[in-house]
């Protein structure tokens, strides 16, 4: 068996031919059986015919590849006896690879050499869809689908004639125009009657909807208040000199609602406030509190939530009550506690006090302290507040609010200077450094 390896015409202009001759052509026999093998070679005359062939070729090619190498001109003879053997290759492999093809453009056809038998189990599937390389399925095509053109409102003028009208996609929504004054202006010291009438129709429609339609409205309340706030703090600071003169944004709150950890979803307040304090609405010291919402207007003062706010303040306070508490007791029992915050005829001031306050108050007696002491409604205490609830027409126009609301602030000064000298720091305190701390007074200390 004789297998020849053979080189394309094109390649042999850069194949040392000499080495090719040497390493690549060989004439390789067949092995000889092993011992023992009971398979028989036998040779017939058309094998002998065919061995004698291949080396008469083999031998045409070396006698090739000497003359090439030697650069003897190489006759028509020997190029015409190699290139039949390759172009029979080259035939012979475009015939397989037509015929893969043609298998692949037809899945369809059955082989001609399948029997009937296998053409009639075969399920009889159509053609395979063609997909090209490289392209999507229009099925599964992101994004949004195309629009379809729309057409445009034609309009009719008085001659009869249509033109095609604008087709703008934008809407433009009007403001609302504010309230009207109805003859009354706005003035810093007085609450406008359209400050009010807006915060009651924000109570029913407490929605961002309604709120955004009506934020000229809005924005004309909110700047009243402020006014009104800026004028009141200019008197607080001559009643109370530990209240510094502060701009607006730091004495008055948002009135948008924290909504994270709330039952109540409403996205605004109905109403406006304004706190005064050492450190405007903020800080740990009591404050002076104006509360402007229709029906139910407050102002008042104290400390809200002393627990979370400053509960080493708490715990002074419940010793100072726990030994007596006397001057504690006296400034809640003042005349002028009772004639603007204390005026119910059948309760006593302290009773008024604790009930002002009980909503925050513990169901239990503090750690510490017995059941029977005599002050223990005091004790339970976590909040120490003071409000009333004014009318209306405090807030009347042209009736000067702010005269209304001066002396009811003033009876509120010795109680809030008591709660800032329990609470306040050693560097702003007047009293001596062992006071503060204690935050106890000789006359707080029953006689025994």
């Amino acid at each position: 068996m004789t297998i020849i390896i053979q080189l394309r015409r094109d390649d042999w202009k850069t194949v040392n031919y000499r080495a090719y001759q040497t390493t690549r052509t060989c004439l390789l026999t067949p092995m000889p059986p092993k011992k023992g093998s009971a398979t028989k070679f036998t040779t017939s005359k058309s094998n002998r015919n065919a061995k004698l062939e291949s080396q008469k070729q083999t031998d045409t090619r070396s006698e090739y590849f000497n003359r090439k190498g030697s650069g003897v001109s190489i006759s028509n003879e020997y190029e015409s006896d190699l290139s039949e053997p390759i172009d029979d290759l080259e035939s012979d492999r475009d015939e397989d690879e037509s015929e893969f093809d043609s298998s692949l453009d037809n899945p369809s056809e059955k082989d001609s050499t399948g029997s009937a038998e296998y053409e009639s189990s075969e399920e009889n599937v159509g053609p395979a869809k063609k997909r090209k390389v490289g392209t999507r399925n229009p099925t599964r095509q992101k994004g949004p689908a195309p629009r379809k053109p729309t057409k445009r409102p034609k309009r009719v003028d008085d001659d009869n004639s249509t033109k095609d009208e604008f087709d703008s996609r934008e809407i433009f929504i009007p403001k609302r125009p504010p309230r009207p004054l109805n003859g009354i202006d706005y003035e810093p010291h007085n609450i406008h009657p359209n400050t009010l009438l807006f915060l009651k129709d924000l109570k029913k429609n407490n929605e961002r909807e309604w709120f955004w339609d009506h934020e000229s409205e809005y924005r004309a309340a909110k700047k009243d208040f402020d006014e009104f706030v800026e004028a009141l703090s200019a008197r607080m600071t001559q009643i109370d000199e530990t209240i510094p003169p502060l701009p607006p944004k730091d004495i008055s709150f948002r009135i948008y609602r924290d909504i994270r950890f709330s039952n109540d979803k409403t996205p605004y307040k109905p109403y406006f406030a304004a706190a005064y304090s050492r450190t405007g609405r903020v800080g740990h010291y009591a404050h002076y509190y104006l509360h402007l919402e229709p029906g139910q207007c407050t102002i008042g003062g104290g400390m809200w939530h002393l627990s979370e706010s400053n509960n080493q303040g708490l715990q002074i306070m419940r010793q100072l009550i726990d030994r007596g508490g006397n001057r504690f007791k006296a400034i809640i029992e003042h005349p002028d506690m009772s004639k603007y915050f204390f005026r119910s005829p059948k309760l006593t001031p302290l009773e008024q006090f604790v009930a002002m306050n009980q909503d925050d108050a513990l169901k239990k007696n503090p750690k510490g302290y017995p059941k029977d002491h005599k002050d223990i409604q005091l004790l339970r205490l976590r909040s120490y507040t003071i409000h009333r609830v004014l009318n209306d027409d405090v807030f009347a126009p042209k009736t000067n609010p702010i005269e209304k609301i001066i002396p009811i602030f003033r009876a509120l000064v010795p109680f809030m200077q008591f709660l800032n000298s329990i609470i306040m720091d050693r560097d702003d305190g007047e009293n001596s450094a062992d006071s503060q701390s204690s935050g106890i007074d000789e006359s707080d200390v029953e006689d025994p």
